[in-house]
Order: structure tokens, then sequence, then C-alpha cells
């Protein structure tokens, strides 16, 4: 179907069919029209495993008979009507692969609720912001014996006969890790059973038991069920004038999220609203930054201060929605915003994972102070060896004092660091140091950079001046933990000798220079080199 006037408007009423919130058609409608959406293929009567699942745990069950039978709308940004008439199959096959797919919408026949799956493209923001679906999977739908792509993180909406927002949460959490990283397949309904096996009473209070909410000892039990170890944290209470979430301390709920999100980890997020007792949940994907900080700059700054609003689903409003981080933000489509409303975050960490993010990131500040104090010294004894290392420590050890200094820190494999640094603009000195250290399976990398290198800069035109690698499977080990901390003139290294004992090794450093950031999803930086 052609998406000219009488197409939208046939998709809108499509999609407004059985459907009690039109705020989430409005969303998918409005996002189309910014990814140029063009064309349509529908599919009538398509077998979702999903609602099959739901079909058979309540659907079949009720006296009144139910259709399994859901519709699936492929969303294309370039023409695909020569599929009608289809005269010669294999070439119009071929052809349907070359398209522009954008994703694909499945629509379940239940009233209320009819939105069972949406996947769709990040639509593009405007200068001066910068958008990055860092959650994100390759999901694949097969039509007609061809194979469409499409790079994106899937939402669903609740229907309250067999979950809430939780549930409608922890499965984009769950189809993540299955498409991403080879987790089990959950559904809606596996979901449910899984958060009660050791049931709560407060849950039975509305059958089927589960279906309307779930507790956060619930949910835990339900990313268990992924292959994951949530960590939660909570607001420290509410404020007694608005009646919003209060974090005290040095946690701040925008620090936390920016860091996992820029691990690849989705973030369950809980909303507090003012004097309304019941809350929901939505699931942070990704970021949309800024070019310059917004905000003062609080004590030992993360890239989160840049990050304007955040990329969520929320079953209530739609797929891939901006949240601002704070009220004063100008991005945000979202009636909350990160800073005022959530009240608890979850973290569906991998199992090998033992150390916070923020506690690995404190461990490099702490090491980077070190350095900063050492530095003089150092200076003054290896000079003949430091090269134009001396300069640009110095520039950097003067940034850091100044507090213009900006950490930021993700989870990564311990070979996907080491196949990055190598390929990075490292001298070849430090280059050959991390390619003969061993690394765990994870580890937690923070990138040191200045305002002057992040600020009003394209992604490509960034640079980093430090970082460190410390292992994510350590606690309570502090600086021990830290394997390989860089900054210019100097090279630490925490490894095991033949005897096995845990060794700590140090060297100068030659000519070093600003070098390059990860970008998530390139494993080299050959768009830096070029750029």
């Amino acid at each position: 179907m052609k998406l000219d006037g009488a197409g939208w408007q046939s998709l809108e009423a499509t999609l407004h069919e059985n459907q009690s919130n039109k705020t989430i058609t409005d969303t998918i409608i409005r996002h189309l029209r910014e990814l140029n959406a063009d064309s349509l293929l529908i599919e009538e009567d398509y077998i979702d495993r999903d609602f099959s699942e739901a079909y058979s745990a309540y659907y079949a069950k009720t006296f009144r008979r139910h259709s399994k039978l859901c519709r699936r709308i492929l969303v294309f940004a370039s023409d695909v009507t020569f599929l009608n008439p289809l005269n010669d199959v294999q070439s119009a096959i071929s052809q349907l692969e070359a398209q522009a797919f954008l994703g694909q919408i499945i629509l379940r026949p239940v009233m209320g609720a009819p939105i069972n799956q949406v996947i769709l493209r990040t639509p593009p923001v405007s200068p001066p912001y910068e958008a990055h679906l860092l959650v994100k999977g390759e999901y694949r739908a097969h039509v007609m014996g061809a194979e469409l792509r499409v790079d994106g993180v899937p939402m669903t909406q609740q229907d309250s006969r067999v979950g809430a927002c939780a549930q409608a949460t922890i499965w984009v959490a769950a189809r993540h890790f299955h498409t991403r990283h080879r987790g089990p397949w959950l559904s809606t309904v596996s979901i449910t059973q899984s958060a009660i096996l050791n049931s709560e009473h407060n849950i039975n209070q509305v059958l089927p038991a589960g279906s309307e909410f779930l507790t956060i000892n619930n949910m835990v039990s339900a990313l268990r069920a992924a292959g994951q170890e949530p960590l939660v944290y909570g607001a420290t209470g509410l404020d007694s004038a608005t009646n919003l979430p209060t974090w005290g301390g040095t946690l701040r709920p925008e620090d936390i999220i920016n860091r996992y999100v820029d691990s690849g980890i989705p973030v369950i997020a809980g909303l507090k609203y003012a004097n309304q007792a019941i809350g929901h949940a939505i699931i942070v994907t990704g970021q949309i930054f800024s070019d310059t900080p917004v905000g003062n700059l609080p004590n030992n700054p993360t890239r989160a201060v840049y990050c304007a609003a955040y990329y969520a689903n929320d079953d209530q409003i739609g797929p891939n929605i901006k949240v601002a981080t704070t009220s004063s933000s100008k991005v945000g489509e979202a009636p909350y915003n990160i800073a005022d409303n959530i009240i608890y975050l979850m973290i569906p960490l991998p199992n090998k994972v033992f150390l916070p993010a923020e506690v690995s990131e404190a461990i490099s500040w702490d090491i980077l102070e070190q350095y900063a104090n050492l530095w003089p010294n150092l200076k003054q004894v290896q000079s003949a060896d430091l090269g134009q290392s001396a300069a640009v420590g110095d520039s950097f050890v003067d940034e850091f004092r100044n507090k213009r200094v900006i950490a930021r820190t993700y989870l990564t494999y311990g070979w996907k660091s080491k196949h990055r640094s190598i390929r990075n603009n490292l001298p070849n000195k430090v280059r050959n140091i991390i390619a003969s250290l061993d690394l765990p399976r994870f580890v937690y990398v923070t990138e040191f950079s200045t305002l002057d290198l992040t600020s009003s800069k394209t992604k490509y035109e960034r640079r980093i001046l430090a970082h460190s690698v410390v292992d994510a499977t350590a606690k309570h080990n502090g600086g021990n933990s830290v394997l390989l901390f860089y900054a210019p003139g100097f090279c630490l290294t925490h490894s095991h000798d033949v005897s096995g004992n845990f060794t700590q090794n140090a060297v100068v450093v030659e000519n070093s220079e600003p070098y390059y950031p990860k970008i998530r999803g390139e494993n080299d930086f050959s768009h830096f080199c070029t750029s």
C-alpha cells in the first residue's frame, strides 16, 4: 500500500482500531512520517509466536471466542507496489530485499491493546542534538521467501489480561538479550510465570495473578529467568513539597542510566508521579546528546552532562520516545523526566559482573588523581624519555585540576576492549603492552576527556587523553582491580606473572597524543581517520 494521503488515513484507522490508548498510535504515525515511510506490505492472518503463547495461556480458556490470527505491517522507505501484480517472483523478491526496510508492526486481535510488537528505526534528530540508540539488535522479518532486516529495539503494549508495564519492560530487555546475546526467548506469559514462582500475596489480589502489576521482587525473578542478574538502585526519599523522588549522596539517576545504556544494557526505570500512588515503568535504550553540557557540572562529571534526553520505550506512549533529562530540557516527548520522576532503576547485568559501574568509575578517578599528583615528579625525572608527552601531560593535569575532565564508563568484553585499543591511535609501546595483557570476560573501561575535546564536536571529532580498564569480576579489590591505566607519558598494568602472582608494572611512554573514544557498534576507528 502506497502511503499517499489516503494511505496514511488508512494506516491511522488500522492502528486506531480496537485501540484504547490513541497516544501510541499518534507516536507511531509521527515517527513513521519522520522516517519518510513510503509504502507498506500488509500480511493478514499472521501467526505470531508471542501472541500464540498469550492465546494459549488466557484467550483460549475464556468463554468468548477469540482469534489467534494477527496482522503484520511491514514498513518501507521506498515504493514496494511493484509486488502487485506479482509476475516474476524471483526478481520481485530480490528487489524487495534491496528496499529500505524501516521495521514492522504486529497487531493482535485484542480489544484495548492491539499493539503486539512494534520495531522501527529511530527517527533522526535535528542539530545541535545527536542521537544514539545504544540498546539494539538486528531483527529479521521473513515474507514470501525474502529476509528483511532492521536494527532497533522492540516494544510491546501492555495487555492487562496477561501483563502490566513491568512485564512489557522485562519483555523488551529479554528480547534484546535473546536477539543480541543468544539469551532465552521469553514471552510476556513466561515472564509472568517466572515472576510469580515465589509468589507474594499482594499480586494475587487480581486475576490472573501478576497480570496488572509486579513487585520489585517479582521483576528480579523474571529477569533472572532471562539469564541476567539484576542490580537495583533506589531513590533515598520523597521531597516533602513535591512528593517526587530524591536521590541522596553522589548517585544521580542520569549518571547511572548513562553508564549502563552506554554499555548496551537496557535500563528499567520506575517512575513516580507527584501525588499519585500508582507508578509506571519504562525501559531506557539510548541517548540524545547536546553539543555542550546541560546545566552546571557536578563533581567528577560524567558524559551524562551532555545528555539532553534519553531514548525509551514506554508502553503507554510508544517506541523510541525522547525522555528529557531535566524539566528544563528542550528535548522531550514524555510528561516526565529523568531527574524528577525516577524512583528506582533496575539493571539486568551479566552473571559474571560483580562490580557496579559507579564503583569502577570511582576507582578510576582515584588513580587519575594519583597520576596527577605523581606527574610533576615523573616529568622531572623522566624528561628525556617523554618527548611530546610532557606538554600533553601538563595540559591534561591542568584540566584535571581545573575540574574540566569528563569521565565515560561502560561495560564491555575484555577481548573487545583489547581489540579496539590495538587499533586505536595509541603509542606502539602501549599497544604492545595491551596485546599481551590478560583480561577477564568483562571489564569496565573509563575514558577521560576534557570539555575542549568534547564540546561542540561531532562524534568523530571527539578525542580522549586517558583511560582505565577495571576488572568487572572483582569486588573489594580497590586499586588492584585496575588492570590498565594509561595517561599521557605513563602506563600502569596489573597482571599475573608466570608463578600466578598478581604484580604491578609501570612504564614511561613517549609522544602521547589525544586518541579516539569508543563508538558503540564500531570495532575500529576508520571513520575517525577519514573525518
